[in-house]
């Protein structure tokens, strides 16, 4: 009964969330609106003539005024512009959605190298010590014997993430929302602060950092700074993967032993060649010569 009244709770609103995302607004301006921002050499400053500029234009800086944690005016395609690209999508769903991503990939990276590195150093067992991509994330490449197969968990953990992301999502649309639905006992701990990215409370900050204005918005900077960084490391994980067939931490050592023959331009130079051998391979199994005649001239 308790997870019935849990489940039925938390989709009450779902629809009408949804709706209130994607709905389209009004346009208040008749400025023209444009998916390509072309930068100015001397933009205005809106937020303070000490405010960084990344790459700012004038457009840009009619929406980004610095009142967000790492505003610096960059938004080449205005995503943000709630008069152009950015009029699909609530441009504050994408700010959240930018803080939230960041801390998902910092947390991912942590999890990617802790195995790889823990394991080198000799502090858990060589069975547990797996590139991320051996662990069952992608199971051609490699699993762990877990409770269940990786499909199985699959299921499992979008079950556990979807109710999750779904609770968060609600929490958006009607901040402190989370505090007055039943969960466990745990209500009082989701009230929020009324800003769905930092909720605060015994849960989202339980070292009570950011006691006063300053120190908080510094802590925000930082955190989308990190954030940003990690999704870019995240990335190059992917990349990394396939191209090398070796964990992130492997990487950084191979190159650091031997930065001539390992770094990105020889790994995607090998990878170019496994690829034409493969190739060349299959044309000589189906027997098509006019194309191996060709690839002689390279």
């Amino acid at each position: 009964m308790a997870a019935q009244a849990l489940v039925s709770s938390s989709l009450a609103s779902s629809v009408e969330s949804a709706r209130h995302l994607l709905r389209p607004r009004p346009v208040a301006s008749s400025r023209k609106a444009s998916s390509v921002v072309r930068a100015a050499s001397t933009p205005p400053v809106k937020g303070g003539a000490d405010r960084q500029l990344w790459f700012a234009s004038k457009q840009s800086l009619s929406y980004l005024d610095g009142s967000l944690p790492g505003d610096y005016g960059f938004d080449p395609l205005g995503l943000s512009d709630p008069e152009g690209t950015g009029g699909f999508i609530e441009p504050r769903w994408l700010a959240y959605g930018e803080v939230f991503n960041g801390r998902c990939a910092m947390v991912g990276v942590v999890g990617a190298l802790a195995p790889e590195i823990l394991g080198k150093a000799g502090l858990i067992p060589p069975e547990t010590a797996l590139p991320w991509f051996k662990t069952g994330v992608i199971p051609p490449a490699g699993t762990y014997s877990y409770w269940a197969d990786p499909y199985t968990l699959f299921v499992f953990e979008l079950a556990l993430v979807g109710f999750a992301e779904h609770r968060r999502f609600q929490d958006w649309y009607n901040p402190g929302s989370m505090g007055k639905q039943y969960f466990l006992g745990l209500e009082k701990g989701l009230g929020g602060s009324g800003d769905p990215a930092y909720p605060g409370g015994p849960f989202f900050n339980p070292l009570g950092l950011g006691k006063d204005e300053k120190s908080m918005r510094d802590l925000k900077v930082k955190e989308v700074k990190n954030g940003r960084l990690a999704m870019l490391a995240i990335l190059g994980f992917f990349i990394q993967a396939p191209v090398t067939g070796v964990g992130p931490y492997q990487n950084l050592l191979d190159h650091l032993a031997d930065p001539v023959n390992n770094n990105i331009l020889t790994n995607l130079n090998s990878c170019i060649q496994e690829e034409i051998e493969i190739e060349l391979r299959s044309w000589f199994v189906h027997g098509d010569w006019d194309i191996v005649h060709e690839w002689q001239w390279f």
